[in-house]
């Protein structure tokens, strides 16, 4: 997913994105493929609750370690009293505070004005928002984190000879009765990806975390899924279909 800068604007903020943006967003623009959100509000008390600026940061994975590899390349280190807690200081930004939270509790915080500012995909962004009028993009060239949300089917069986989109919807098999069975952690995109192409005969099941075992283990015919170099797809025996891409992140 390529990662976006996100923050929370309230009129009475805007000292705050300012004074932020020159050490990270400018630095930033020639360093990824992330992208910043800004979160237009109205005016409200939670801001002056606090006097830091609060940034959510992912907390687990690749796209933790390369977000924090992209802060150090910016000469902003981000100090942890103790590993195991979820917040931190970045010494180079006075009244900064770090909060380590999932990308989508990131988005979540954002949108209700317990974070001011946030770092994650573009997919999160999609998904969590919703199509929220109030995400507005502030910077989208972090370069890091490249990939893509597809809908992947199998090499085998009665998808062998399938390789687009319009024939899986085309294929007989799916009826009201027995419709095509996706399994995905995108319970948002997903369906509004497959009714915008025509597909009437669709469910959706939630699922998280290894996806590509599904159609093999019979629960699943097809799976929607981020993708990046495609490696465990092939593993797994999948393929994605020409029009199957959902978003390209």
């Amino acid at each position: 997913m390529a990662m976006w800068i996100m923050t929370r604007l309230y009129p009475s903020a805007m000292s705050v994105h300012s004074s932020v943006k020159s050490p990270i967003l400018c630095q930033y623009a020639s360093q990824s493929q992330s992208q910043v959100a800004v979160v237009n509000g109205k005016a409200g008390s939670r801001v002056s609750e606090w006097n830091e600026i609060r940034l959510g940061l992912p907390s687990k994975g690749r796209m933790s370690a390369d977000t924090l590899d992209l802060l150090k390349d910016c000469q902003l280190s981000v100090k942890q009293v103790n590993p195991r807690q979820y917040v931190a200081e970045i010494p180079q930004i006075p009244n900064l505070e770090v909060w380590f939270q999932r990308p989508k509790d990131i988005l979540r915080k954002l949108l209700s004005g317990d974070l001011d500012l946030g770092i994650v995909g573009l997919d999160t962004v999609s998904e969590y928002g919703q199509g929220n009028e109030d995400l507005i993009i502030v910077h989208d060239a972090l370069e890091y984190g490249d990939c893509h949300l597809s809908i992947a089917i199998p090499k085998y069986g009665i998808f062998e000879n399938v390789n687009s989109l319009k024939e899986l919807a085309q294929m007989p098999q799916w009826t009201e009765e027995k419709p095509l069975r996706i399994a995905t952690g995108f319970t948002y995109l997903g369906p509004k990806f497959m009714k915008d192409n025509g597909f009437k005969h669709v469910t959706f099941s939630t699922a998280e975390g290894a996806l590509e075992a599904a159609p093999a283990m019979g629960i699943a015919d097809a799976i929607l899924d981020l993708v990046s170099s495609g490696t465990t797809l092939r593993e797994n025996n999948l393929k994605e279909i020409e029009g199957g891409v959902v978003l390209e992140s």
